[in-house]
């Protein structure tokens, strides 16, 4: 009596053989949590749009669960991985897949205009990734510019970070992030991953969020670095009103006085109550003799 074939083993399995095999374990300090369901990996693949000639970059692949759905889809994909080990591993499980190139670096360093920018499908680069927590705003904010690289961005985030980059203005979650998404993207939230789709199984649930970069800034202004400046110090402090937290960020009264009036906007109004369109406006409408002190501060905090 011939005997039944045996399941495959699942992703949970495979991912912890596949670490026990080479010594490693899940590192909290870099956020390590390793996608596992096998219905949400080939949702985030289908809601990515990826197909046969695609070109994928993957931040953070892990153990490559992610990875190998899209060689399977007939995507190509260049895995950015910061974990060493990892980047081994990956290499070694599906390295002679002559579509995957595995680089072990920091995304947040990484030159991706070098290493893309005569690529031929430059400006229809998709970016997928399962992120960790710990550099979702300033990767967002690092890939959010590159529309000369990248069509589409598909990151996996912390469910209350989805909830900031997709609020509207005077809701509690609305602030800098919102914006600068606003600014550079199209942005939705497009699917919901329980915690227990990772392991380790992480404190919280995640949202995949889509970002569609737009051809070119949602605003118009003279001056990006004074548009953010004034936004940051709107929401610098949250409590103080409009006037106040602008003040405080070295705009002399009189200035303040004109340009809110010119706009038409109150001083009285929080930041977290103006569009981005009001915030390009009213940034336009400060005078150039204040923007110095405003972009010091934006270098400062890069």
């Amino acid at each position: 009596m011939t005997r039944a074939p045996l399941p495959p083993p699942s992703l949970l399995s495979r991912t912890r053989a596949l670490l026990a095999s080479r010594g490693l374990r899940p590192n909290a300090a870099r956020g390590q949590h390793f996608l596992v369901d096998p219905q949400v990996r080939d949702a985030i693949v289908a809601t990515a749009g990826v197909g046969p000639g695609s070109l994928v970059v993957e931040i953070g692949p892990g153990t490559g669960v992610l990875t190998e759905a899209l060689l399977q889809r007939g995507a190509s994909v260049l895995a950015v991985e910061l974990d060493r080990g990892l980047a081994a591993a990956l290499g070694e499980t599906l390295g002679r897949n002559p579509r995957l190139t595995v680089l072990s670096a920091d995304a947040l360093r990484f030159d991706f205009a070098a290493h893309l920018g005569a690529h031929p499908e430059r400006g229809r680069i998709r970016v997928v990734a399962n992120i960790p927590y710990y550099i979702t705003s300033p990767l967002i904010l690092r890939l959010l510019p590159c529309r000369q690289l990248f069509k589409a961005l598909y990151l996996t985030v912390q469910r209350e970070v989805a909830e900031r980059i997709t609020a509207g203005p005077g809701t509690k979650a609305y602030g800098a992030l919102t914006l600068h998404c606003q600014y550079h993207a199209e942005v939705r939230p497009a699917l919901a991953i329980p915690r227990v789709a990772f392991y380790p199984i992480p404190e919280v649930d995640s949202t995949l969020v889509g970002f569609d970069l737009l051809d070119a800034p949602r605003v118009s202004v003279e001056s990006p670095a004074r548009l953010f400046g004034v936004i940051r110090a709107a929401f610098g402090q949250r409590r103080k009103t409009l006037w106040n937290a602008l003040r405080q960020a070295g705009w002399p009264p009189a200035a303040l006085d004109a340009a809110l009036g010119a706009c038409g906007i109150t001083g009285r109004r929080r930041g977290e109550t103006l569009t981005l369109q009001e915030f390009a406006r009213l940034s336009e409408a400060l005078p150039e003799s204040s923007a110095p002190s405003t972009e010091r501060r934006e270098r400062r905090t890069r």
